[in-house]
């Protein structure tokens, strides 16, 4: 009998092995996770903290009973610490009793993920210390937010999981500061965009920015303030999102080609480099369609759909992944804020003749109430007007008209053949031109001018 192994059992590593088992009964599936939990929303934990979702389990889509229930063999707390792919085993340690078990495979998928970077600046222990990327990280917060009094919390990292703990610790009321070292928070944006953010979010939170963390200040087992290149500040919870790495060091010596933060680069079929060795999730590259080349994109979208694939194709089915835009939305208080395809830093990057637009429409007729402003960018190409990528920030209707953008570009439309889409209108949820149309009207020709 054939026997898959998969490491990894959150996303895209339950994707293919739930896929594979639809489409075969036969074979042997094993997972290896290295955590306790398996086939949990990693995106759904900040609203565990804030209370907005009342227990970690909701976040659980199937449990390890599930899984076995469908004779998916699951072993949890074992940590994959060896790829033999010449003689086709595995080696795994349990993280508890060190127990080693290995393995034979058939079929490798490894979908380990990514891990939180640890800065130098982090102390050895300290309890008010976290980061926030697996589900025991944020039952480990909600621990210490129920047993000690905290009122002042220091977010270091402006990236997406910092930006939506701004809301979820001023869901609970604390005083929030937010370290960045770059320039602006959310850097897959174009500045003026993360401008704009910063202002309606200037009551919430005090931002710094070009500020880097020297140390952390540590008095008997707990940081009490944040020492940086500028200042310190006092700090009652200090939480570290600075980025992440994918979790792929102990396959470094079977081979396989990586790109340089350690993404193992994967073909549309899923299929590393070395035979019967399988990648899909965050420890692997994707095909981005606009800068067609492989790039690394952490989201749970992308984990899922490379996951299903994975399955079909180890089922027998010939499917490919034809690659993503980055599609990604997140939530700020009442703003909205996504994005698809490719900034004016990325295009300028890559060398794309380009031009921009940044332009702001309502989300609805002004007229009938509850009217609301949308910024808008896009980023187009300048011989063609083609849609290259789209950046939004609004308090309403930002959610889905991101998807039409996503839409379009990966059909290649120019911003013409938008502005003619037959899309919907009623006074209560858009305008007669449609926000996304009002945005792709103000997209010119370049007659005669130089790319933005």
């Amino acid at each position: 009998m054939e026997r898959v192994v998969v490491i990894g059992g959150v996303a895209a590593g339950m994707s293919a092995a739930s896929q594979l088992r639809r489409m075969n009964k036969e074979v042997e599936i094993v997972v290896f996770e290295k955590g306790t939990d398996v086939s949990y929303s990693a995106c759904g934990m900040p609203y565990y903290l804030s209370g907005t979702v009342s227990s970690k389990e909701e976040l659980i889509a199937r449990t390890v009973n599930q899984f076995e229930e469908r004779n998916i063999i699951v072993h949890t707390q074992y940590e994959v610490k060896e790829v033999n792919h010449t003689k086709k085993y595995i080696l795994a340690e349990h993280t508890q009793t060190n127990q080693v078990m290995q393995m034979t495979y058939d079929k490798l998928v490894i979908a380990t993920g990514a891990s939180a970077i640890q800065p130098p600046f982090l102390p050895k222990e300290a309890s008010n210390v976290f980061s926030l990327k697996t589900l025991e990280d944020s039952e480990n917060i909600h621990q210490y937010l129920k047993k000690n009094r905290v009122e002042n919390v220091t977010i270091i990292g402006g990236g997406y999981v910092g930006i939506e703990l701004v809301e979820t610790m001023r869901l609970l009321g604390k005083q929030v500061r937010l370290i960045e070292r770059g320039d602006h928070v959310l850097s897959i944006l174009d500045k003026e965009m993360a401008a704009y953010i910063q202002e309606q979010l200037k009551e919430e939170a005090i931002f710094h920015f070009n500020e880097n963390v020297e140390g952390l200040v540590e008095v008997e087992g707990k940081v009490n303030s944040v020492q940086t290149n500028q200042g310190v500040y006092k700090t009652d919870l200090v939480i570290v999102n600075v980025g992440i790495k994918p979790n792929t060091s102990f396959v470094e010596r079977n081979g396989l080609r990586m790109l340089d933060n350690g993404a193992i680069i994967i073909n549309d079929k899923m299929e590393t480099n070395v035979p019967d060795i399988y990648a899909a999730g965050d420890c692997a590259t994707s095909y981005h369609r606009v800068l067609q080349k492989n790039v690394h994109i952490a989201l749970g979208t992308i984990a899922n759909k490379q996951g299903r694939i994975l399955g079909y194709r180890l089922g027998g089915e010939n499917r490919t992944f034809p690659g993503v835009l980055g599609t990604s939305v997140v939530k700020v208080m009442d703003l909205e804020i996504a994005k698809t395809g490719i900034s004016g830093k990325e295009a300028k990057e890559a060398n794309i003749n380009y031009k921009t637009v940044t332009t702001k429409a309502v989300n609805h007729a002004s007229y009938y109430p509850g009217s609301e402003e949308i910024m808008i960018k896009l980023v187009y190409d300048a011989n063609t007007m083609v849609i290259l990528g789209a950046q939004m920030v609004g308090k309403d209707g930002v959610a889905k008209r991101i998807d039409v953008f996503a839409t379009a570009i990966t059909a290649q439309l120019t911003a013409e053949q938008m502005t003619m889409l037959d899309l919907s209108y009623a006074p209560p949820f858009a305008t007669v031109w449609d926000a996304v149309q009002f945005a792709t009207q103000k997209v010119k020709p370049s007659v005669g001018l130089h790319p933005h």
